[in-house]
This record gives structure tokens, sequence and C-alpha cells, in this order.
């Protein structure tokens, strides 16, 4: 039966029938009952966000401990995603958003882009102007977003790594982005897959689900909202991640599950050194989303 609680439209499809799903550390998750969208609601305050995005946010990657091994394996996994990207000019303009402390940006660059990041955390966005110069990097929100030598329309390419699940107001956002982007150019999207295997497998123990992820897509109704907002073609693949069994392990302390955190405990126990410490594909119920302008 569709949820009763009063809470805003969906974003996707405007319906206001929503399906209760389950409760997690006194916040209620819950599915539009017409287009499958996947929310927080009500979603966390100001507040509880703050806490989790503090100084420590970035220890689930081990930054500190293991900053060279989580770099490279950071950097396999972009390359991944603009591997998918359509070729580009030397000298286009991508913009990362939610960039973090610059990895896709230091791959980007590589390939010949011209990099530019966005990001909300002032140690992330320190990073990024570390390397790239601070005319490089924003730190806040896309709708303030400004550059001193870029504006509407410069960019080439945008990607949104592990992004729009944050954000306050997905549509707006994807709006954003297509006045950000080039007329023909790309926005690439990784997300988790509400649709996923590893998320019908799992269940309300789907380790996404998170206090800080505030939406859960699946193709259909990401491709919808891109559509309406001005883009033109989308075309989806799995993201294949590189991790360790010992990025895994990390993840799964920082993060802990039931089940699974116990089976990498094991592991951690058991496997050889060289064996955990082996960059290896995995995918862990996530999409990736080429769409064109």
């Amino acid at each position: 039966m569709a949820d009763t609680y009063p809470m805003s439209a969906c974003e996707v499809c405007a319906s206001t029938r929503f399906d209760p799903m389950f409760e997690k550390l006194e916040h209620r998750f819950v599915r539009c009952a017409d287009c499958g969208l996947e929310r927080i609601s009500p979603q966390p305050t100001d507040e509880t966000l703050a806490q989790i995005y503090g100084a420590h946010y970035y220890d689930a990657w081990g930054l500190h401990d293991n900053e060279a091994v989580v770099a490279a394996l950071k950097k396999r996994t972009f390359a991944y995603v603009l591997d998918k990207l359509p070729p580009h000019a030397p000298g286009q303009k991508l913009l990362d958003c939610g960039a973090a402390t610059g990895f896709l940006l230091e791959v980007a660059r590589e390939r010949g882009y011209e990099p530019y990041g966005l990001e909300l955390s002032e140690f992330g966005a320190q990073e990024i102007a570390r390397k790239f110069g601070e005319d490089r990097v924003f730190c806040g929100e896309l709708q303030h977003a400004a550059f001193p030598d870029a504006k509407a329309g410069d960019f080439s390419v945008i990607t949104m790594c592990d992004y729009i699940e944050h954000v306050r107001d997905p549509r707006q956002t994807l709006t954003l982005a297509r006045r950000l982007v080039a007329d023909g150019g790309t926005l690439a999207i990784t997300t988790p897959d509400a649709g996923s295997p590893s998320r019908r497998v799992l269940g309300t123990g789907w380790t996404h689900y998170k206090i800080e992820h505030l939406f859960y897509f699946n193709k259909k109704n990401l491709e919808r909202l891109l559509k309406e907002v001005g883009f033109t073609r989308v075309a989806f693949y799995p993201l294949w991640k590189s991790l360790t069994l010992d990025y895994i392990s990390h993840q799964f302390e920082v993060y802990p599950h039931p089940a699974l955190t116990q089976v990498a405990r094991g592991i951690q126990r058991f496997a050889p050194a060289k064996l955990r410490a082996l960059p290896l594909p995995f995918t862990t119920g996530e999409l990736l989303a080429v769409a064109t302008a």
C-alpha cells in the first residue's frame, strides 16, 4: 500500500504515492509507487549530513594509511569511466562534480583534458587546488559554481561519480549540468543501481543504503529524468571498480554489515597478503550512465 505520510512529489515523475520500505538509523526509506525512485523521506538534516561529511569522511578510503594504493585503485576505476566517453580533442574542458581529492581529474589531465573540479568538502577542494591551481576548483554546490576562465557551455564533459545520490534535488542538479555542458557534450554518472542483482539479493542489507545517499535510481527512471532535462541519448554500462580485498575489508569495517563484515575479516585472516593486495575488477551494484547533450 502506498505511504500516506505527507511528503514532496517524486523528483522524477511527480507522483505523490510512495511505498514504505524500511527504517535505518531513524530514517525512513520509501519507493515511488509509479517510477520506482527510492529515497530517504524526510531527508537528513544539514546537521546530520555535516557530521557524516566531516574531516574523517575520506577515512573510508584508507588515504591516511595507504594513499598510493588508494590512488592507484581510484585512477583505474576512473580510467574505466573515461574509456566509455566519446573521443575528444586535446584541450577540451572537463568538470568533475564531487571531485573528492582529484583522482579523476588527474586521469583526465593525462588524457589531454583541461580539468576542473567541484567539491563540497574543504579538505578535498584544497587538495584539488594544490594539484591543479585555485582557479580549477570551486568549493561549494553546483548551483553556485563559478570558474575564472570557464562558463556555461564551455565544458565538453561533466562527470558525476558517486555524486547524484548525495544531492538534495537531482532534477535541479541535472538541469544545471545540461546548461553547463556544451551542445553535443557528454555527462557521465556513476551511482548505485536500485535495479541491480546485488540490491535484489541483499534487500534492505544492500551496502549502498546509507544515510548520506538520499536517492537510489534504476536505469529506467534515471534515463527518463536525463531526457526530461534535455539530454538526447543515454547509454548504460555496469560499473566495474578496481578494488583489492584489503580495500574491501577496510570498507566493511567503516560501514559494518551483519554478514559481509565477518566474511571480510575471514579473508583478512586467511588469504595471503599478495592476494589481498592484488587489484581486481568488482561490480558492487552500481551503474554507469553516459548521456549526450
